[in-house]
């Protein structure tokens, strides 16, 4: 029912949809960063990109709630990655990640539980709620990974502003709910940070920027009109809350993975 949909749902969907989703249609400079020079090469990189991306949506379709486990450890070593690589610093790499992530995704659920399994609900069709009594062991792990970061910030002045970083998010996650704690990081730090990043080695590194800034439109426009439409096609038969759901998480879903393996394997091992 539209009354799903409250001022602040809205507010969520359209950070995450108009500012969050467009930050991956950089991924065609990072294709021409990382070697993708040519036409037939960047053919090629669309080619795998799209098929991976059509790849998890048909997954998520027959296996949705092993979909969702598989994305949401997707998203905390994406989210962790980046935040780690924001503090320019080679030594704790997976203890950074792990905690950055972990705070992000548990972060979110723990002050938003039944809220955040009402949404788990939406995108599997399934009720999952016999898993929320193992979530402690989840919540546990994170609150021994940000304990072991305070730590290492004790010797890493570096981090230092990460604790800050942290208990902030965990301030913000503590006082909204999941949708537009998801957004609030998901576009204003997240994002923030990775085209901070990515921005400077295409400045640095590419001499064609209209191809940069040709692609990016063409790909953002493109994520735009493809999910108004799916969104128009899903409420047909679903509420107009459920449906903007299932194209948001389930989109970023299926970008998540190919964007991953451009940004988190190649894009990183070129440009830390």
């Amino acid at each position: 029912m539209i009354a799903d949909l409250t001022i602040l749902n809205i507010i969520s969907f359209l950070l995450i949809f108009f500012i969050g989703l467009p930050h991956g249609s950089f991924d065609g400079a990072v294709a021409s960063l990382v070697g993708f020079n040519n036409r037939i090469q960047f053919l090629q990189f669309l080619f795998y990109y799209l098929a991976l991306f059509f790849i998890v949506i048909i997954f998520w379709l027959y296996f949705p709630i092993l979909a969702l486990f598989i994305f949401i450890m997707m998203t905390i070593a994406h989210f962790g990655l980046c935040d780690w690589t924001n503090f320019r610093i080679n030594k704790y790499k997976y203890s950074v990640s792990f905690t950055y992530g972990m705070t992000i995704i548990f972060g979110i659920i723990f002050f938003n539980e039944n809220q955040s399994f009402l949404i788990f609900e939406y995108l599997t069709n399934n009720k999952i709620y016999l898993l929320q009594k193992y979530f402690y062991i989840p919540y546990s792990l994170t609150l021994i990974s940000i304990l072991y970061f305070i730590y290492l910030s004790v010797f890493e002045k570096k981090l230092r502003k990460g604790v800050v970083e942290i208990f902030f998010l965990l301030f913000i996650f503590y006082f909204f709910d999941p949708l537009l704690s998801f957004a609030i990081y998901f576009c204003f730090f997240h994002t923030y940070k990775h085209l901070k990043h990515l921005i400077k080695n295409i400045y640095l590194n590419l001499n064609n920027k209209k191809f940069v800034i040709y692609s990016t439109l063409i790909f953002t426009v493109i994520s735009w009109v493809g999910g108004l439409g799916i969104v128009y096609y899903l409420v047909q038969n679903l509420s107009l809350y459920e449906s903007i759901l299932k194209v948001i998480f389930i989109g970023l879903a299926a970008l998540t993975l190919p964007h991953m393996l451009l940004v988190d394997i190649v894009y990183r091992k070129r440009f830390k």
